[in-house]
């Protein structure tokens, strides 16, 4: 076994919900823990269990490429963990809170599998945390407020608005029909989901709100833009410095904007959905002209019908999102999603879904994630590491069959999309740029409507370096292609090649 599972085997003693992922059956006694992953207690297990195996592996003379990744991914969160005090006041945002996610996992839409009596039983165990869970969350911010390091009012504003959703329509319900339901169970989820999504609304609204910053990103915070250079040195190459990531973006926008402003196309609003019920049966289709012409073109093989996502819906406390992809679980209990934005159906144009495919589905995300699962390489890796994922998703996006100028026009967009962020994720962290300003910006290239700017800054806002990933992945990968050209290899082998090699630190692959 390689050091790497040694080390996820010990996380998820530490915290056995990673196992609703993996399923392992060593661990399904530990089922009912939710452990409070806000706690001191809590990090100080995860450094203590990252100090033993860093020592570990700098002891270790030959080291396998596993045990690079791991080491790496170790001593980015020693030090984050030891240097920065940021996050210790800042434990949730708009789009990574628990009890958020609770809402998701209650309804039954999460990796939590219910499929007998016992899996209600310890569901219910785990909401019990909930208290003790909101408690440290509420305490972490009151010490933020003391040490004026608050989350920025725009952030606020929407985590306020979602919580109220979530409250008013009633997103927790549980939508799977099984005769193992508890009768306790509404009892359960109000006592300790709906009480303490309660609780934290009263919280940040009556105490926590007048504290906010008028400010964003990591730059407005001591020792934030240190952070900040060490974020997205992790999440892409190891010495990219802020000021390469900005001048990445903006010599790539140049030369997609003149890209489309070839195209000339003037009626572009008049392609928008009315339903989202054509929606999703439009992207089945796209769904099956991927499988069958897409795939063949440039991979070995072929992807059967039982290896194909599923396409759904995102709920309303996901109403963030344009879209995304939901893996599934590593034993094949629930198979892949690609989430589709409907609530606003004329806010999706009917041109921008074969792009989104490309990304979301085949051949990006679901057969690099549903392929790299099915492997035999350790099961840590099989995490992921965003830089490769996204990266290799918007490579994907080149591979299409583009059949008129809408469709690409919307493939240059979401590129331009991914080279704004290269600009705006440096922007708002590094070099101190306001919300108006990057509004401006993505008015200026995007067919975008106000909310959509708003769901996307406040996106780069919550998620520093994420944003970058994409494009500097993507840029990766073509490097990577064109390299194997020169050497002789097919298309086929070349994909075959980086799939093979799997989620790694993107300078990994070169």
């Amino acid at each position: 076994m390689e050091l790497c599972d040694k080390y996820l085997h010990e996380l998820i003693k530490i915290n056995p919900t990673l196992n609703d992922f993996f399923l392992k059956e060593e661990f399904t006694s530990r089922k009912h823990i939710q452990p409070n992953i806000y706690s001191e207690g809590y990090y100080l297990k995860l450094y203590n269990l990252d100090k033993k195996y860093r020592k570990i592996l700098e002891k270790k003379k030959d080291r396998t490429f596993y045990d690079k990744i791991i080491l790496r991914d170790i001593i980015f969160n020693m030090h984050m963990e030891t240097e920065y005090e940021i996050y210790m006041y800042m434990p949730v945002s708009y789009r990574d809170n628990l009890l958020i996610d609770y809402v998701t996992e209650c309804r039954g839409d999460g990796y939590y599998l219910f499929k007998n009596r016992k899996d209600y039983t310890y569901f219910l165990n785990r909401l019990t945390s909930l208290s003790s869970v909101t408690k440290e969350i509420i305490k972490k911010m009151k010490n933020g407020i003391r040490n004026k390091v608050c989350l920025s009012y725009r952030t606020v504003d929407k985590m306020i608005e979602n919580i109220q959703d979530i409250l008013k329509n009633r997103l927790y319900e549980h939508k799977i029909k099984n005769r193992f339901k508890p009768a306790h169970w509404d009892e359960s989820v109000e006592k300790y989901l709906v009480k303490n999504l309660e609780l934290f609304l009263k919280f940040l609204i009556k105490e926590y709100y007048p504290h906010t910053s008028k400010n964003i990103g990591l730059q407005s915070y001591k020792g934030g833009k240190n952070a900040y250079k060490r974020i997205i040195q992790h999440e892409t190459l190891t010495g990219i410095t802020p000021h390469q990531v900005h001048d990445l973006g903006w010599r790539e926008l140049k030369r997609l904007v003149k890209e489309k402003e070839r195209l000339n196309i003037q009626d572009i609003d008049k392609h928008v959905y009315h339903n989202s019920k054509d929606i999703l049966d439009d992207l089945k289709k796209i769904r099956s002209d991927l499988q069958k012409k897409i795939f063949p073109k440039y991979f070995h093989g072929k992807v059967l019908d039982k290896e194909l996502y599923k396409i759904k819906k995102v709920s309303l406390e996901n109403k963030h999102t344009t879209a995304y992809y939901l893996p599934g679980d590593l034993k094949g209990n629930k198979k892949g999603t690609f989430y589709i934005n409907t609530l606003k159906p004329e806010e999706v144009n009917k041109h921008e879904l074969y792009v989104l495919s490309l990304h979301e589905g085949i051949p990006g995300h679901h057969l690099e994630i549903s392929r790299n699962n099915q492997s035999d390489k350790p099961d840590y890796v099989k995490l992921g590491n965003t830089a490769y994922s996204e990266g290799w998703a918007l490579y994907c996006e080149n591979l299409g069959n583009y059949k008129n100028k809408y469709e690409y026009y919307f493939k240059l967009q979401y590129e331009i999309l991914r080279s704004l962020r290269l600009i705006l994720d440096t922007g708002i962290h590094y070099f101190g740029w306001d919300y108006e300003k990057c509004a401006i910006l993505m008015k200026e290239h995007l067919h975008f409507s106000e909310q959509q700017i708003e769901r996307s800054i406040l996106r780069y806002m919550d998620m520093p370096g994420q944003a970058i990933t994409y494009k500097i992945g993507e840029k990766t990968f073509l490097y990577l292609r064109q390299q194997m050209v020169k050497q002789g290899y097919s298309i086929q082998d070349i994909h075959q090649r980086m799939l093979d090699i799997g989620p790694c630190p993107i300078d990994m692959l070169i």
